[in-house]
């Protein structure tokens, strides 16, 4: 009896340079590797040494975060006098279709004549790559960090990549051809049904590889006598907006440790913190939120899934994009409690994370969504419905 030889491809990854971005695909990326295929990541240079520190070829491709800030400038004032739920059609356009899909499909196409890829996998915001796969035939995937693009979004954001669909040999683009073969989505049913994108499989959060691997002493001894609390606001410059002096004065009238990572921002700069509160610029969040009773945060799609899937109860107080969709999805299901514009006063937001602490009802359905993301099928279980695209 023969048995065939296993093909094995060409994968190319493509992201933009986002931390929130590039975690989600990390763990398919490393499941794709681990099962002999050959990944070369594409992203702004920016990231590259990020995403070779978890062991992958990377080459440079696309616009870094200043760049599109930038680029989105001109729109910010108009965007920002809207109500903050319908942002995220004029951010995702703005970020991700207007400038840095063409300077994407610019960087890509030596790429693709270069590596000859056999499958691409891409972000859902990397809007590139879909178009460039479509007009050689190469099947592709995407893979999402956060919840459905609703309708007002995923139409401002076709209407603004017409261009490249146009320079690809594509006209009038579908959903199907947009978002590819397959759509990985990591959200549990409790926080909203699947898109109807394309075929939707779901698919655990995991973390992305990490080269810390030792937990800090000071970092062990937290928690172990009183609640501990996760404060953050992500690694964006939009979290100099976070409510941060109100609630380091909640947090430190507590009866509680506290963790802060304040990202972008010097911890020092916040002067003298209450003696309660540990300030660092960056801790991988999974070794806080493992030792969490609450987390509190600006509702990044990777916060709030890390915390989910962790089973812990969340105060969110979103900031930007998809994080007020997000926030919503954690409330809806009884799991969190979300402080909106107007309601961060240190009073507000003590009371928000005294009932995140005290509400059992909160922390059942916390854990209740933590059941659901470990039934989830991982990154690993997917390798072969990816292979089969290419069959």
């Amino acid at each position: 009896m023969v048995v065939p030889t296993r093909r094995l491809l060409h994968v190319l990854i493509t992201s933009t340079p986002g931390s929130g971005h590039v975690g989600p695909l990390a763990p398919i990326a490393a499941a794709l590797r681990s099962a002999g295929h050959q990944v070369l990541w594409a992203i702004a240079e920016e990231a590259g040494d990020r995403v070779r520190a978890m062991g992958f070829d990377a080459v440079a491709a696309g616009m870094g975060v200043g760049d599109r800030r930038a680029a989105l400038a001109p729109q910010l004032a108009e965007i920002m006098a809207l109500d903050p739920r319908q942002r995220r059609q004029r951010f995702f356009a703005g970020f991700f279709a207007d400038a840095a899909a063409p300077r994407m499909r610019e960087d890509l196409t030596p790429v693709f004549q270069s590596f000859q890829p056999n499958v691409v996998i891409h972000e859902m915001a990397e809007l590139a790559a879909a178009p460039m796969a479509v007009g050689r035939d190469i099947p592709h995937v995407t893979v999402a960090f956060s919840g459905a693009l609703d309708d007002s979004t995923l139409t401002r954001a076709r209407r603004s990549m017409d261009g490249v669909w146009r320079a690809e040999g594509v006209t009038g683009a579908d959903l199907s051809q947009m978002f590819g073969g397959l759509y990985l989505h990591p959200f549990p049913p409790s926080f909203g049904a699947p898109p109807p994108y394309a075929p939707t499989l779901l698919v655990q959060p995991g973390p992305a590889p990490s080269t810390a691997t030792e937990v800090p002493d000071w970092l062990l001894q937290l928690g172990t006598e009183r609640p501990l609390v996760y404060l953050t606001a992500g690694t964006e410059a939009i979290a100099q907006d976070a409510p941060w002096a109100a609630m380091f004065e909640a947090i430190g009238a507590m009866d509680v440790d506290a963790v802060a990572t304040t990202g972008v921002i010097a911890a020092e700069s916040f002067g003298a913190l209450p003696a309660n509160i540990h300030a660092e610029q960056f801790v991988p969040q999974a070794w806080v939120q493992t030792r969490a009773s609450v987390v509190a945060s600006h509702g990044g799609a990777g916060t709030v899934l890390g915390a989910a899937a962790h089973g812990v109860p969340q105060v969110l107080y979103p900031l930007a994009a998809d994080q007020w969709e997000n926030a919503d999805a954690v409330a809806r299901c009884g799991a969190g409690v979300v402080c909106e514009i107007d309601r961060r006063d240190a009073s507000t937001l003590s009371a928000a994370l005294a009932r995140a602490l005290g509400e059992p009802e909160l922390r059942a359905a916390a854990q209740a969504v933590a059941a659901e993301i470990a039934a989830m099928p991982t990154a690993a279980d997917h390798v072969a419905a990816i292979e089969a695209l290419v069959a």
